[in-house]
C-alpha cells in the first residue's frame, strides 16, 4: 500500500530520532508546521523540499516521486522585485522564495501560486497570503489586498481593517464601499460616526436617506434625526 506523505515524514523523522521541533529547526519552520505535514493537513512548500529530504537523509525521489525530483532539479536562481531567490515550477504550481530571510527563517519575499498554495513572508503573494505586505485571494497583513482582505490598511472584495475599502468594508477608522462601516464611512450603505452614502446612518449622516443626530438629506431625500437639514445640487 502506498504511504501518504505525512506518514513517510513521520516514520523517517522517528527513524532519525528527531522531534518535530528539531526537524522544524533543520528546515526553518515551526513544530506546528511539521505536525500539519505529518497529519496531511498541509504539504511542505516547494522551496523546503530539498532541505526536508536532506534532514531526513533520503532523496527527494524517495520522499515524493521522481517527477517532483526532476522538476526540483530544474529550479533556478532568479531576481524578483529586487530579491535574489529560487524559482520552481511543479505540476502547474509556481513558487519563488527569496534567499534573504529573517532570523526565524521567514523569507523576505515569498510568492506561491497553485492549488492549496500558501505564501508566508515579509512580502507574501499567493492564493493564501500572510505577511507584513500581502496579496492573495485570502490576504492577511499590515497592508493587504485580496478577495477577502484583513489588515491595518485593507483593500478587497470583503475588507476588514483600520482603513478598509471593499464591496463590503468593515473598518475601525475609515471605511469605503458598497456597504461600509467605520468611524468615518462612505458608501451605498454607510454606517459610522460620520456617514455619507445613499443610505447613511450615523451621529452625523448625509445621504439620500439620512438617519442621525444631525441628518442631512438631498432635495428629494429623507432625513430623520434631532437636527434635520437639506442639501441641494447646483
Amino acid at each position: 500500500m502506498k504511504q501518504m506523505l505525512g506518514e513517510k515524514i513521520y516514520n523517517l523523522r522517528n527513524k532519525k530520532g528527531l522531534t518535530q521541533t528539531q526537524l522544524g529547526e533543520l528546515v526553518g519552520v515551526s513544530n506546528k508546521a511539521v505536525s500539519k505535514w505529518e497529519t496531511d493537513e498541509a504539504n511542505p512548500d516547494i522551496g523546503i523540499i530539498p532541505k526536508l529530504a536532506k534532514a531526513l537523509d533520503v532523496s527527494i525521489g524517495e520522499l515524493f516521486d521522481e517527477k517532483v525530483e526532476e522538476e526540483l532539479n530544474d529550479s533556478k536562481k532568479v531576481v524578483k522585485f529586487g530579491f535574489v531567490g529560487t524559482e520552481t515550477r511543479v505540476d502547474g504550481r509556481y513558487e519563488f522564495v527569496s534567499d534573504r530571510r529573517t532570523k526565524k527563517g521567514t523569507p523576505h519575499l515569498h510568492i506561491n501560486h497553485g492549488k492549496g498554495a500558501k505564501a508566508r513572508g515579509i512580502v507574501a503573494i499567493g492564493n493564501n497570503a500572510r505577511g507584513i505586505v500581502s496579496m492573495g485571494y485570502v490576504s492577511v497583513g499590515i497592508v493587504s489586498t485580496g478577495l477577502v482582505s484583513v489588515g491595518i490598511v485593507s483593500l478587497g472584495l470583503v475588507a476588514f481593517g483600520l482603513i478598509a475599502t471593499g464591496i463590503i468594508s468593515i473598518a475601525l477608522l475609515v471605511g469605503t464601499g458598497l456597504v461600509a462601516t467605520g468611524v468615518v464611512a462612505t458608501g451605498g450603505v454607510a454606517v459610522g460616526m460620520l456617514a455619507v452614502g445613499g443610505v447613511a446612518i450615523g451621529v452625523w449622516a448625509h445621504g439620500g436617506l439620512a438617519i442621525g443626530y444631525w441628518a442631512y438629506a438631498g432635495e428629494h431625500g429623507k432625513a430623520i434625526g434631532n437636527y434635520i437639514g437639506r442639501w441641494w445640487s447646483r
